[in-house]
């Protein structure tokens, strides 16, 4: 194979070190900017918003982008090496565009261009039509001006509850089920700016992602994960992204032949927008149903765990995958066969659902009963809530099969873990 990731200085950027794993564990690379600090990395350097402003909350794209103006000052001090720069951030944006165009040295942005990123990554009605136009099934849906949405004219058209979401939230955020005319005010009042609202005829209780990997010839699908969301005990609201879950889904065999087989469509007509690179979809199943909710033109919350169930089995990891496709490297025949995994694992983020304030004490990094517990806030951080306390992963199931609940040893976990994180309030 042409391509080695020896042959590049490697640079990530992400809410959190392990989301770009195992990129940010190999021999090449020299920085990591993230928003949390947590990450033992050995030989490379680290720079973190949590570390320069002394606070861990929930960081947005934009937050971590702020970190691009420290690397300057790192590569100067770092030894000389002749290689060019490979910049990974989870996405493109305009400020590490103009990061890596600011850079000393042959700097190379492993992100797709961003006038392809945005009309994707931004604009959910625009998504959904597409995806109509291509033939994916989709949930019936209504886009409104802020001033035209009644509950009842929508619940006429869409049953109740519904789903109401901002055109561009990540995440989760922005997304509501809607049960009442209060619900939907209150979702109204969340986001003042918003003018286009989308909504959309519930479609089922279950969501999976598929993901892959769009080249220059063709697609590489991976398998499907289950996606874990809204568990109030992990400080989520509904849609809220908590974790993924790599055990092969316990839906319908045809529905999940269905989902793969509209993926790789969607794959195939962002290849002609001009993505290269990862890509997931978010699909809701019921029973040998179908609806395709979302697509995401960029590294999935879920890419560092399947690298790492790829990388224990000697498969390329899809983030390394990633890379060869923004690179220009051809599909592998073998990739694009049917996706394999031959284990499985699940991870689960939990978020600070307590008041603000400073970490005074917090449990010990540790494996409890195969649960491996990483992430946890340093002493004297100042915690706000929404930021990450905590992430898990295991071997083996963390949530119940529709990912909507916690299994009984998780939960307990979970709540043992919160209690032992003590926070003194903020005066």
């Amino acid at each position: 194979m042409a391509w080695d990731l020896h042959d590049y200085r490697l640079v990530t950027a992400s809410a959190y070190p392990g989301m770009m794993a195992p990129l940010t564990e190999h021999p090449s690379c020299v920085c990591v900017l993230s928003g949390d600090t947590d990450a033992d990395l050995p030989g490379t350097r680290a720079l973190s918003l949590e570390n320069l402003d002394g606070v861990r909350r929930r960081w947005r794209f934009g937050d971590v982008a702020r970190l691009a103006d420290f690397v300057p000052k790192v590569l100067a001090e770092a030894p000389a090496d002749d290689r060019p720069i490979l910049l990974v951030p989870p996405r493109a944006s305009t400020a590490w565009e103009a990061a890596a165009a600011a850079w000393p040295g042959r700097v190379r942005l492993a992100a797709g261009p961003m006038d392809v990123v945005e009309r994707l990554a931004e604009d959910k009605v625009y998504i959904r039509q597409a995806l109509q136009g291509l033939g994916v099934p989709v949930p019936e849906a209504l886009t409104l001006d802020r001033d035209e949405l009644d509950f009842s004219g929508v619940a006429r058209r869409l049953d109740a509850p519904f789903i109401a979401q901002t055109p561009n939230g990540a995440g989760g955020q922005g997304t509501y089920l809607v049960r009442d005319a209060a619900e939907l005010a209150a979702a109204r009042h969340a986001h003042p700016h918003v003018t286009r609202w989308l909504l959309s005829r519930y479609a089922g209780d279950v969501t999976i992602n598929v993901a892959g990997v769009v080249h220059a010839d063709g697609v590489r699908l991976l398998p499907a994960s289950l996606q874990i969301s809204g568990i109030a005990q992990l400080g989520y609201a509904f849609g809220g992204y908590c974790g993924s879950d790599f055990a092969v889904p316990r839906i319908d065999p045809g529905a999940l032949a269905q989902a793969y087989l509209h993926t790789e469509r969607i794959g195939q007509w962002l290849a002609t927008q001009g993505h290269r690179g990862l890509f997931g979809a978010d699909i809701a199943v019921s029973g040998g149903d179908v609806a395709f909710l979302e697509v995401n033109p960029r590294i999935q919350g879920s890419s560092w765990l399947l690298s790492r169930l790829q990388e224990r089995h000697g498969l390329n990891p899809c983030l390394h995958q990633h890379l060869q496709a923004l690179l220009g490297e051809p599909l592998d025949p073998a990739d694009a066969l049917r996706p394999v995994l031959p284990t499985a694992g699940s991870h689960l983020l939990v978020r600070w659902t307590g008041q603000a304030g400073v970490v005074r004490s917090v449990p010990r990094p540790d494996s409890y009963a195969g649960v491996q517990v990483t992430g946890l806030p340093a002493r004297g951080v100042t915690l706000l809530p929404g930021a990450i306390m905590a992430r898990l992963e295991s071997t083996a199931s963390l949530s119940e099969p529709d990912g909507r609940g916690l299994l009984p040893a998780t939960a307990a976990l979970v709540g043992a873990l919160t209690d032992a994180v003590a926070v003194e309030p903020l005066r």
